[in-house]
């Protein structure tokens, strides 16, 4: 697949010239394409604009991706043609998930794009249903050489004429250069080597990790001991698949890339779940700091520092999350209401987290969205409730509890006919038989009480939350039927057995998930 075949050559940009006394050809860089950059989803994660098959799409910048994929979201919006993939599965740091396949006329960013229709990979499951369509992975992106500014929002691809081994010096700033290293996985991702505590870790720059992390026995290897003092336990991680992963937050001494030596940073341990490809992976904390360039052409990185923290602490809000929602962008107002709610980063705060969701929601922000429509239901405004609610499943076609709320809200509003029409229709595009598909057809009248308490019962490792969400929303299944005796029996059941598990059933609002690689 050529990554370029359409690209014009948008400026010329001489580097070095030849000893002197010597005639080769002066090296150029050529900058084929500038594309801005903007942060998405409940991670802030950069993306730029794409297409898929002709149709606008939002797609994830993600050098730790081992192949570019659609999610399940992308491919349901567009009522793609799914072929399960048997005995594949895609692994991330917080689990796994099963594979699909589907077949695309074509697949772009900006203005690179594929010169035929190919099969890519689709991800089953997510920690939270994700409002991006795709996920560009190294195999797309670093097929020429690329530079990401995350400080200004940018990255751009080049082609290097004659340029051989001369240094390609493109800032203003010291830089430091790292040659490629030896490694045996399929990713064109470069390994190179980075002293943590005077230990070399195998290192990739990640763009898609919210923030730098090792895992678990490369922190043990430097040294560190996450039972031990001056390490601070955080919230699970969470990405690729339905399960969350250990992680913890360390006060590093040293901190060594190249010639560069950074004191006193923070990076996050992770016990990852999957398989890793590398021992750190240097996130966008990094990458808000610095300049990088990969240079395919000639295997090596290029780093220049820009100041400021190279490691994001993880016990405050970062300054340019606050900009990017005084700016108007709706992800990230979403993401301070959650910070605001749950207290991180930040003092806990009910009237500014009620403030930024609102913000969020008439932005047009889907997740927020299902909250507030989430709340207007609960609270009786259901007239308000609905719009809110298909407004957001309108941009979450997959997400698998909105169908259910929306379906309580029709019902409630008189309108069962209609109710069961759209969830109907909802299960039909969702192709998949995994839960909480049986408590739609417990809605739907396919499934009694007893069968679907047996479904919820059956994979032993989440077999507690899922009968408690599936008796929370049984009990509001009856109020909504009027049927006021059945739903407060189930709602003493859920006081008595349930009470720490009824968050699924209740808001769709977790601490954000932070992506994290994905090796199929």
């Amino acid at each position: 697949m050529k990554l370029f075949p359409s690209l014009l050559i948008a400026c010329w940009l001489p580097l070095a010239l030849a000893h002197a006394g010597e005639t080769a050809p002066r090296c150029t860089y050529i900058d084929v394409a500038d594309l801005p950059i903007r942060y998405v989803g409940l991670s802030l994660m950069p993306a730029v604009d794409g297409t898929i098959n002709g149709t606008p799409a939002t797609v994830l910048v993600d050098t730790g991706a081992f192949a570019t994929q659609l999610t399940m979201n992308g491919a349901t919006r567009r009522d793609l043609r799914l072929g399960m993939m048997p005995g594949r599965w895609v692994e991330g740091i917080g689990g796994s998930s099963r594979l699909y396949s589907t077949r695309l006329k074509e697949f772009a960013i900006g203005p690179a794009r594929t010169p035929r229709s190919i099969e890519v990979m689709v991800i089953g499951e997510d920690n939270l249903t994700p409002a991006f369509d795709a996920i560009a992975g190294a195999p797309f992106l670093l097929q020429a050489d690329l530079e990401i500014d995350l400080r200004s929002k940018q990255m751009r691809f080049y082609r290097p004429r004659d340029c051989g081994k001369t240094e390609l010096l493109l800032w203003k700033e010291p830089t430091v250069v790292m040659p490629f290293e030896r490694h045996f996985d399929s990713s064109p991702n470069p390994h190179f080597t980075v002293e943590v505590n005077g230990k070399k870790l195998d290192a990739i720059i990640d763009t898609g990790a919210h923030h730098t992390v090792m895992t678990l026995p490369a922190a043990k290897r430097a040294g560190i001991d996450v039972a031990g003092p001056g390490v601070r336990r955080l919230g699970d991680l969470g990405g690729v698949g339905s399960e969350r992963a250990a992680h913890w937050a360390v006060l590093t001494k040293t901190v060594r890339i190249g010639d560069e030596t950074i004191n006193n940073a923070e990076i996050g341990i992770v016990d990852a779940q999957g398989e890793t490809g590398a021992e750190l992976f240097l996130g966008q904390d990094f990458l808000r700091a610095h300049r990088v360039l990969f240079a395919m052409s000639q295997e090596k990185i290029y780093f220049a520092y820009l100041g400021g923290d190279a490691f994001t602490r993880s016990d405050g809000m970062p300054d340019w999350v606050r900009a990017e929602a005084e700016g108007g962008n709706a992800d990230a107002e979403y993401v301070l209401a959650l910070a605001y709610r749950n207290g991180h980063g930040v003092t806990r705060d009910g009237v500014a987290a009620t403030a930024w969701l609102r913000k969020a929601a008439a932005g047009g922000e889907p997740h927020a969205n299902l909250t507030v429509g989430r709340q207007l239901m609960l609270s009786g405004h259901v007239l308000e409730a609905i719009p809110k609610l298909r407004d957001a499943l309108d941009k979450l076609p997959a997400d698998r509890i909105g169908p259910l709320w929306l379906y309580l809200a029709r019902v409630r509003n008189g309108e069962a006919a209609l109710a069961k029409t759209e969830l109907q229709a909802s299960l039909k595009r969702q192709k998949q038989d995994d839960w909480p598909e049986p408590i739609a057809e417990f809605y739907l009248g396919e499934l009694d009480a007893a069968h679907l308490l047996d479904q919820a019962g059956k994979d032993k490792k989440f077999a507690h939350a899922r009968t408690c969400m599936a008796n929370s929303l049984m009990a509001e299944w009856h109020a909504a039927q009027g049927q006021q005796d059945q739903a407060e029996a189930l709602k003493a059941t859920l006081r008595a057995q349930c009470a720490p598990a009824l968050a699924p059933a209740s808001s769709p609002a977790p601490a954000p998930a932070q992506a994290q690689p994905a090796t199929p």
